[in-house]
C-alpha cells in the first residue's frame, strides 16, 4: 500500500473552533508527478486548455493529514460493515497480508484497519464497478470524535455552493456542523474497492451525480484516468495518494 507522508494534527476539543486555510489545488495543466498526460496534445497548454478548463478538474494531493485520513476510513468502514451481510471477522493470523508494499508507520496503522473478510460484490449493475463495497453515508455514527467532524466539514467546504458563503480560511463551530453534516442538497457515496476493484471507463450522469463531484482517496493508492470521450487517445492519468482529494465539474 503506497501513502502520502504527511504531518499528523492535534486533536480539537468538542466547542472549539477549527480554522482551516485550503492549499492551492493542482489542475490537469499543472507539472507534477502525479499527473500524466497521455500524449503530447493533452499536455500542451493550447490543447489542454481545449479539452478541459483549469477549474473542471482541481486535485489537493495531501489535502487530509493522517489522523484526519484515519478518522474518515474508521467511518467509511463501520458504514460499510453495518450493510455487509456477508462480513465475518477474519482469523487471528489468517488472511492477513504477510507483509506490506510499505514499511511506512502511517500505512501499517491505516492497513490495519481493513481487518476482515469483506463480501465484495462481483459486478455493479451499470457494469461499471467491480469487486466492491458500497452504501450512502445520510447520518454520523453516535458520538462523532472532533477529528471526524472537523475533516467533513473541511471537505464539503471545497463545494462551490457553500464557498459563495465562506472565505479561504474556513471557521467552523463543531457542535453546529453535527446538524449540517451531511448537507442537505448533497449524496454522499461510500465505495470500497478490493485490492482486485476497478472502475471501468465511463460518463456519469448528470442527472444522478449532479454538475460537481468531490472525490476523497482513502487508503492504497490508485489512478484516476481521464480520456475524452470520443479521442481516446486524449487525456490524463492522475494518482490518487491517500488523504488525496480531487473536484471534477
Amino acid at each position: 500500500m503506497r501513502l502520502s507522508r504527511v504531518s499528523c494534527a492535534s486533536h480539537l476539543a468538542r466547542g472549539m473552533r477549527s480554522v482551516h486555510t485550503r492549499p492551492q489545488p493542482l489542475h490537469l495543466q499543472s507539472e507534477s508527478p502525479l499527473i500524466r498526460p497521455h500524449n503530447v496534445a493533452s499536455s500542451s497548454s493550447s490543447s489542454s486548455a481545449v479539452i478541459a478548463k483549469p477549474n473542471d478538474f482541481l486535485l489537493w494531493p495531501e489535502f487530509f493529514n493522517v489522523e484526519e485520513t484515519k478518522a474518515l476510513l474508521q467511518m467509511a468502514l463501520w458504514k460499510l460493515d453495518r450493510v455487509d451481510s456477508s462480513l465475518k471477522r477474519r482469523r487471528k493470523g489468517k488472511d492477513t497480508p504477510k507483509s506490506l508494499t510499505t514499511s511506512s508507520v502511517e500505512a501499517d496503522e491505516l492497513q490495519s484497519l481493513f481487518n476482515r473478510q469483506y463480501g465484495f460484490k462481483e459486478g455493479h449493475y451499470d457494469s461499471v464497478i467491480h469487486r466492491y463495497r458500497e452504501t450512502l453515508l445520510s447520518s454520523l455514527p453516535p458520538s462523532p470524535s472532533s477529528t471526524l467532524v472537523s475533516s467533513l466539514s473541511k471537505l464539503y467546504s471545497l463545494l462551490p455552493r457553500r464557498q459563495e458563503h465562506q472565505s479561504q480560511s474556513i471557521s467552523t463551530e463543531v457542535d453546529a456542523d453535527l446538524e449540517n453534516l451531511p448537507p442537505q442538497g448533497t449524496i454522499t457515496h461510500l465505495l470500497h474497492l478490493s485490492p482486485e476493484g476497478e472502475i471501468l471507463p465511463h460518463v456519469d450522469n448528470l442527472e444522478a451525480s449532479g454538475s460537481v463531484i468531490c472525490g476523497v482517496s482513502l487508503g492504497a493508492e490508485r489512478t484516476l484516468r481521464l480520456q475524452h470521450k470520443d479521442r481516446k487517445n486524449e487525456g490524463w492519468d492522475v494518482r490518487l495518494n491517500s488523504g488525496s482529494v480531487y473536484l471534477q465539474r
